[in-house]
């Protein structure tokens, strides 16, 4: 920042999903609005963090500071200022991401307004100044409350940011984008299952071009060196072999397919299908028009973070993995919709497969869907996510608290 700022906003966030799909959009339409806030992001303690979220934050340009978990937690704890806030300011809290217990402990500390960006209402919600609602949970039209302001969703502008070219961009090809998630740990597991299904699908189709879109949370060190496939897991997976050209890179399977690494912008630009685990990129993709098909395998259910109790029943000797996969078999049971065109239409938009999946079945999906009517379902995904400017909305709201404060 060239001046001094006249107010400091702290975001709190968790993983890729907030970091990338929420305040990647607000802050940068907060900065365009108010270049004289400060805008920090404090990461907080998660089970669902990636680990690479405080280097994601760092190439955001509109982010003047950030805090690392252990920073945050000193703040909680021990009431210590962490370098990326400047506690002499006036200014907010904002909540994003994480225990919103911790959101509101960091602002007690900082002696600021508690603000809140959520899905749906919460027992929580007392402690929060003011709550904006992504709308997700479709009880908006409900009797208005004081505080609480319904803004549309945050992901939607996250997209339209990071892939305005798709809606103009002709596509005389067909490239299936391949998103295996953002953790390491989920990654190694789904992008050879993917690249087992791109085989069998281009038996019949060797037309198809596939495109890894890579998540700014993992390296490429973790691509070139993937997991042995042969250690014992029991989905469907083939072994990928990474070949680096000039300033490019590409994985390439037994089948002889070659798998373009990309960015996920640069993916979704081109691809006329996705392959996609749920979480917030099904978001973004139905924002941008993308079908996709939605795949969760539950194989190994252990291996998944789940927060809470049931994440240290996990850690247990002998039967703590088998009463940790039985809880997350529950948890599944209780979701009608996994992708959030889904859940947000409370129908289903666009095609999802949970269970134990078999590559066979998953490249019998999408070759359906490629013989199908795919630009009836881009205009319904892009109307199931609703229209872009939530970002604009809470910058806004947020420039108008931090008025009086200031002056």
């Amino acid at each position: 920042m060239g001046s001094r700022a006249q107010a400091e906003i702290v975001f709190t966030v968790n993983g890729p999903g907030e970091v990338s799909g929420w305040l990647y959009p607000l802050a940068n339409a907060l900065k365009d609005i108010a270049p004289d806030i400060r805008i920090t992001a404090a990461i907080v303690p998660c089970v669902f963090s990636s680990g690479a979220e405080s280097d994601v934050i760092r190439q955001f340009s509109f982010v003047d500071g950030h805090c690392a978990i252990e920073a945050s937690k000193a703040l909680i704890t021990r009431n210590r200022t962490p370098a990326g806030i400047e506690r002499d300011l006036p200014g907010l809290v904002f909540h994003l991401g994480g225990d919103r217990y911790l959101t509101w402990l960091i602002a007690k500390r900082l002696g600021r307004p508690c603000h809140a960006y959520l899905e749906a209402r919460s027992a929580m919600e007392w402690r929060f100044d003011r709550v904006f609602y992504s709308g997700l949970a479709g009880d908006e039209h409900g009797v208005p409350v004081p505080n609480e302001t319904y803004v549309g969703e945050l992901m939607v502008d996250a997209a339209r940011l990071r892939c305005p070219e798709r809606f103009t961009r002709q596509r005389d090809r067909t490239v299936i984008a391949l998103y295996p998630g953002s953790r390491d740990y989920i990654a190694k597991y789904i992008l050879p299952f993917y690249g087992a299904v791109a085989d069998l699908v281009s038996r019949q189709r060797p037309d198809i071009e596939w495109v890894l879109a890579k998540s700014d949370y993992l390296s490429l060190d973790f691509l070139a060196n993937l997991s042995d496939v042969d250690d014992g897991r029991p989905i469907d997976a083939v072994a990928l072999d990474w070949r680096r050209d000039g300033d490019g890179a590409r994985l390439l399977t037994p089948g002889g397919n070659a798998i373009e690494v990309a960015r996920p912008a640069d993916a979704a630009a081109r691809a006329r299908l996705a392959l996609t685990l749920p979480g917030s990129n099904t978001a973004e993709l139905a924002a941008l028009g993308l079908p996709m098909l939605v795949t969760l395998p539950t194989y190994w259910a252990e291996t998944s973070p789940m927060p809470g109790l049931a994440g240290h029943i996990g850690r247990l000797p002998l039967g703590g993995k088998y009463i940790k996969r039985a809880l997350g078999h529950a948890y599944l049971r209780t979701l009608s919709f996994t992708a959030h065109p889904n859940r947000r239409a409370g129908r289903m938009v666009t095609p999802e497969i949970v269970g134990r999946l078999t590559a066979a079945q998953i490249a019998a999906a999408v070759l359906d869907m490629l013989g199908g009517d795919l630009a009836a379902m881009e205009s319904e995904l892009r109307l199931a996510m609703g229209a872009p400017g939530a970002a604009r909305r809470v910058a806004e709201a947020l420039v108008a608290d931090l008025v009086p404060q200031a002056a």
